[in-house]
């Protein structure tokens, strides 16, 4: 599809350079290269262009790296014919007679780099165009997983090639002249601006219409495909405006955009950098990190607390061993925990709070395995350790609607007291940033001294949600602790 993109690409091109003469002049400096140029442009084929594509002819890609699709990969591919890209073969056809290897060595020739980098940005403008017609049923995560890039990673290969560019016209901007703004509007250009010319709006616009929450199985395909995930160079994403009139110059990136592409709204504030891309399958994604948002409103305790914490991961397929990756929601809580922790130390010289104990274990999602677990940990049960209940527990998974989500169920028939206002305000919190927070059924409650919470299954929401309460659940502990 990219090649032949790149071949629409060339006969625009060429009807362009034909049509008008003063857009010809920034392409060829004299009638003859123009004319070489027109006619490379309708001599470019599918074949010519795929060479750009694959590296090398497409035979020798093929004999070197295709592999003969498997039945299930067949079946995958002709249920989904209704999202594949169509191509209008007239336009595909060369306009001028020659050999296949003559208009090769003809179009190598006598193609500017210049024109190439123009075929090559239209067929990225035609793969963003695709994506934004399918935005509704192809998810960001599902691209990650069978390519290794998704929509951000365009958006920031965007973002490091205008830093290539103001660095190549950079010693030839001379001061207050065009190619110095240039070089202003390039160094200013950075995630927020890219991602609209992707998405066609703003990216939190567009997880907002588009995004839905990943489902467990998407999220194993996708953590199994972690080999293939494309990397960012943080330093080149970056914005280099240091100057006083910085914030003009952003305001005149961000208006150039905007009038380049008429559909995009608003502006995102926060900037999504990551070394890893797509971070946003998952279901809740703030633009700031909760701990820092209101860890200066909810300080921690002056009491000295040592923790004893207890994560139990509810799923069926987790406690059967059916993830290739293991459990993904246990260790993501217990590495929030730790995170939250650290967070406080550099924020606050007399941190005070440290977890001397971390109990892990899985069961599926049975009512009676839930309640034994959360029993047992909170010294309530026959098997319990006389006098080492654990202070906090949090379960992870079975809260949604599913007939098998039965984690608050569970939890709710062993609290002696429930706490309704903290999962209430978690709820409206996160719903701010991810409307379908709003459907969570998870329960809090006390039970004998030892607080539960029920976070979500999915890793990355369930360590928001520890981040988000965490503050709030130290003075509940602290203030059973008090009593005792």
């Amino acid at each position: 599809c990219l090649a032949k993109w790149m071949v629409l690409e060339a006969r625009k091109l060429a009807k362009n350079l034909r049509q008008d003469a003063e857009f010809a002049v920034g392409f060829t400096s004299s009638t003859e290269e123009y004319r070489s140029t027109v006619k490379a442009l309708d001599g470019l084929g599918y074949d010519e262009a795929a060479q750009e594509v694959y590296g090398c002819t497409y035979p020798e890609w093929k004999k070197r790296h295709q592999k003969k699709a498997s039945e299930e990969q067949m079946k995958i591919y002709n249920e989904n014919t209704h999202l594949h890209a169509v191509h209008d073969k007239d336009l595909l056809k060369k306009a001028v007679d020659g050999g296949d290897e003559m208009l090769l060595n003809y179009c190598q020739k006598y193609l500017s780099e210049k024109v190439m980098t123009r075929l090559k940005a239209g067929a990225f403008s035609n793969l963003c165009i695709h994506l934004r017609e399918r935005s509704d049923v192809i998810q960001n995560v599902e691209l990650m997983t069978i390519s290794g890039f998704c929509r951000n990673c365009l958006a920031k290969w965007m973002v490091v090639e205008a830093r290539k560019i103001s660095d190549e016209t950079r010693p030839l901007a001379l001061e207050g002249s065009e190619k110095e703004q240039l070089v202003q509007a390039l160094d200013s250009f950075g995630y927020d601006q890219a991602a609209q010319v992707v998405y066609g709006c703003t990216y939190p616009e567009w997880k907002k219409r588009y995004q839905t929450k990943a489902t467990e199985e998407q999220m194993e395909r996708y953590s199994g495909s972690s080999h293939l995930h494309a990397k960012h160079d943080l330093s080149l994403l970056a914005t280099r405006v240091l100057n006083d009139h910085s914030s003009a110059i952003e305001s005149n990136a961000k208006e150039h955009i905007q009038n380049t592409h008429h559909n995009t709204k608003g502006q995102h504030k926060h900037p999504l950098l990551s070394d890893v891309c797509c971070e946003d399958v998952d279901n809740f994604q703030p633009t700031e990190r909760p701990c820092e948002k209101f860890s200066s409103i909810v300080s921690p305790p002056n009491d000295n607390m040592k923790l004893k914490i207890a994560i139990l991961t509810v799923s069926d397929r987790a406690a059967s061993k059916s993830y290739k990756t293991g459990d993904l929601s246990g260790p993501a809580v217990e590495q929030a925990i730790i995170e939250h922790l650290n967070h406080l130390k550099a924020a606050l010289s007399e941190q005070n709070v440290s977890v001397t104990n971390v109990e892990k274990d899985i069961v599926p999602d049975e009512i009676s395995d839930i309640k034994q677990k959360l029993l047992l940990w909170s010294g309530k049960s026959n098997e319990s350790m006389r006098g080492c209940p654990c202070d906090l527990i949090f379960t992870t998974g079975g809260t949604g609607f599913a007939t098998r989500d039965v984690t608050p169920e569970a939890t709710l028939s062993v609290v002696d007291r429930e706490c309704q206002g903290l999962m209430s305000w978690a709820s409206m919190e996160l719903t701010a940033i991810q409307p379908l927070a709003t459907l969570s059924r998870a329960a809090a409650g006390l039970c004998g001294n030892t607080l539960i919470v029920n976070l979500p299954g999915n890793p990355a929401g369930a360590a928001q949600v520890v981040e988000l309460l965490f503050p709030l659940l130290l003075h509940a502990i602290a203030d059973v602790l008090g009593e005792h």
